[in-house]
């Protein structure tokens, strides 16, 4: 296949590069089943796409070779930065830059190195820009909710650049490429369930692709658009569509978590042989469950989801109990208590160890009431819906 057929499947391409301010939203995510099995290939999870957003806005730099990135988040420094005109690699004068402001902003240099390898692919020419990032993705004392928020300045940050340089991406699945391209050249440990989810938007159905496939891929340094045009192996990205008659309640315990040092944790657990058993158990348990909550949202049986949301619950506290994690916090015990009493289903949601719990059940009067009563054990009910894809 040519060059110029790949890119037709891939973007709409204007004839002219678009330099005006580009203003982008994206959605916070919640994984609703599948948490932990979705780190192995071919593992599903379903998640949700919810309506706190982190906004970007990108203007042309009016100084030659120079550029910034800044943020309303509490502790984030601003990143000014040179680029080499023989290059044009980016260079950061590291005295100015404190250890942490440089970590803070690895995601959105990543992702900036992604979408200028893909520009320079196709024959533009590069240019500097401001780049300004604000957030619905955390409290006002600036603790994360627990909604993706590495994932969702990566993913702000590709669309920004894409739509700067003149570009439309086809299809949510380019996007959702790029991102994992970028994070994956950082060594996260992630599933990138949070990309699918703020990629597509609403109700996501999710199917782990095999990442050591694309870091072998990325070893051997591809043409950008040929990594984005094939197939990877065992990816699935699905809308699942509403079901108007059900309720769905998030509820934050005001302590933020670590994905990142949860799953670092598992993984360190793992290298035991004997865990290897009770896992593979897990998974195989995992994959029915989140199969049958899918199978139900196709038939909309919102008695069956609750069903599956419950069982996925006691296989996360039974692979608590194996390997020694804290997935369900004592403020998560609560929110689960609670929602039950008032015929609500619930669980942790992602990763746990804090951020965010999340319950399901049919419309009806008792919503109010099972918030109150969160509130009244220091559970915060948060106002938040499903988001629309936002393209």
């Amino acid at each position: 296949m040519n060059f110029s057929s790949v890119m037709s499947n891939l973007f709409e391409l204007k004839p002219e590069q678009n330099f005006q301010t580009q203003s982008i939203k994206v959605p916070g995510k919640l994984y609703i089943s599948g948490e932990y099995a979705i780190l192995e290939p071919g593992h599903p999870a379903i998640l949700i796409a919810v309506d706190q957003y982190l906004n970007s806005q990108l203007s042309i730099s009016l100084k030659p070779y120079h550029g910034c990135i800044q943020s309303d988040l509490p502790g984030m420094n601003d990143l000014n930065y040179r680029r080499n005109p023989h290059t044009n690699d980016i260079q950061i004068n590291i005295e100015q830059q404190s250890a942490g402001s440089l970590k803070d902003w690895r995601y959105v240099l990543a992702a900036i190195e992604v979408v200028e390898a893909l520009i320079t692919e196709i024959g533009r020419p590069i240019q500097d820009y401001q780049l300004t990032f604000s957030s619905d993705l955390a409290s006002q004392e600036g603790k994360k909710y627990g909604f993706g928020s590495s994932g969702a300045v990566t993913v702000a940050t590709i669309r920004a650049l894409i739509q700067f340089y003149g570009l439309q991406a086809i299809s949510a699945e380019t996007i959702f490429k790029l991102a994992c391209i970028a994070l994956t050249k950082l060594n996260t440990n992630g599933s990138f369930g949070d990309i699918a989810a703020i990629t597509l938007g609403n109700w996501v159905y999710y199917q782990s692709f095999d990442r050591d496939w694309l870091r072998a891929r990325l070893s051997t340094n591809p043409s950008t658009l040929d990594l984005l045009h094939v197939d990877w192996p065992y990816l699935k990205l699905e809308t699942i569509q509403t079901i108007e008659d059900m309720t769905v309640l998030i509820g934050w315990t005001q302590s933020p978590a670590s994905t990142d040092d949860l799953v670092g944790y598992l993984r360190q657990q793992m290298n035991d042989a004997d865990t290897t058993s009770p896992y593979k158990t897990f998974l195989e348990d995992s994959q029915v469950s989140v199969e049958s909550m899918h199978q139900a949202f196709k038939t909309k049986n919102i008695t069956l989801i609750q069903e599956e949301l419950a069982n996925y619950r006691h296989l996360l506290l039974k692979l608590s109990k194996q390997f020694n994690l804290t997935i369900e916090t004592p403020a998560l015990s609560d929110l689960v208590n609670l929602s039950q009493a008032y015929q609500f289903e619930a669980k942790s949601s992602g990763a746990g160890g804090g951020d965010c719990g999340i319950a399901i059940g049919h419309k009806n009067q008792k919503s109010e009431l099972l918030q109150e009563q969160w509130k009244a054990t220091g559970i915060i009910p948060l106002d938040i819906k499903v988001a629309p894809l936002q393209m």
